[in-house]
């Protein structure tokens, strides 16, 4: 970053000139995602379904809209989501009998399922994530991938246990598979316990992983929550126990977004551009020919470099623009 470049100004030229995302779509708070900058989000989230499915994670897909009534049905939840959410209120010129909400999260759409598929403590522990985008109406300054109003990049992970202490464990397992995505990613990171104030709504405590930006500010990276039995409750999400008795569900969640990818491409990055870890990079190596005068050689020459380094498992660029090289 040029000192006389603001975090802001940098941030917006790097993923423009980089090709990772283009901020001027007419929507505020909606970006498009250009080629070289959906590869990297790609390669990261391919780290990260890699480590949840290594633990025992199934993949999921839940719909978009979630019913008035099933959202409003956790008082906390609304209180901590109530004025972000889209509220879709026609189907054509027809008003429709329920509104129905843009996902800001998936606790309601998921939650009233979780309740239909779990019966017994055998059916335990339920460990699913899905990949999706979420909407949140955000009123303050939007900024790409950091603060958005549609996250298109939202890995929400859910899971329910039969015991308070086992789903305490769950949560030192999302702390550790987040801690190795992090470290896989080489984006430094530290841990808190949230205040109350800050806690996810519906949580009985959040814990929080940030890190620093070029400017000095935090950004928060990734969160896990533990919801004891709170969601279960308003859920009716029981399960049989061997002794024959029926128990409310332990549950936890932990989510990560395309900040991720944003404190990547900062904190790899300078005045230049991106120059982003070698297992991330969509583009490993770039080769530039240099014919003398009226000489091809070179260009032959380079396609066979170019073959031998792709046999070699490098994603390579032969750069064949007609442009004076440096």
């Amino acid at each position: 970053m040029g000192e006389e470049d603001t975090f802001g100004e940098w941030f917006n030229k790097l993923i423009l000139e980089a090709e990772i995302m283009d901020p001027r779509y007419p929507v505020k708070g909606l970006c498009v995602w250009l080629p070289y900058g959906m590869e990297l989000r790609n390669r990261i989230l391919s780290v990260i379904r890699g480590l949840l499915l290594e633990t025992g994670h199934r993949e999921v897909l839940f719909p978009l809209l979630i019913p008035e009534d099933l959202f409003r049905r956790e008082e906390k939840h609304i209180r901590g989501f109530g004025n972000q959410v889209y509220w879709v209120t026609r189907g054509g010129e027809e008003e429709l009998g329920v509104k129905l909400v843009l996902r800001p999260t998936s606790e309601t759409a998921m939650y009233p399922m979780f309740s239909l598929w779990i019966r017994s403590h055998t059916d335990l522990p339920l460990k699913v994530f899905q990949i999706v985008s979420v909407f949140r109406y955000e009123t303050k300054m939007t900024k790409p991938m950091i603060r958005m109003r549609e996250v298109t990049t939202f890995k929400e992970a859910h899971t329910v246990h039969s015991s308070r202490e086992e789903a305490e464990e769950q949560v030192r397992e999302a702390v550790s598979l987040y801690s190795r995505f992090f470290e896989r990613l080489c984006i430094p990171y530290v841990i808190t316990k949230r205040p109350k104030w800050d806690t996810f709504a519906g949580a009985d405590y959040s814990l929080a992983f940030d890190t620093l930006l070029p400017d000095g500010r935090v950004l928060q990276i990734g969160t896990v929550h533990f919801l004891g039995q709170n969601f279960s409750r308003v859920f009716e999400i029981k399960f049989l126990k061997p002794n024959g008795e029926h128990e409310y569900a332990y549950q936890t969640c932990y989510g990560i977004s395309e900040r991720v990818v944003a404190a990547t491409l900062v904190l790899h990055a300078d005045e230049v551009g991106p120059c982003l870890p070698p297992s991330l990079a969509p583009i490993q190596a770039v080769i530039v020919p240099i014919p003398f005068k009226e000489e091809r050689e070179p260009e032959a020459f380079a396609e066979e470099v170019r073959g031998e380094l792709e046999r070699r498992g490098f994603r390579v660029v032969l750069d064949r623009r007609d442009l004076r090289p440096g």
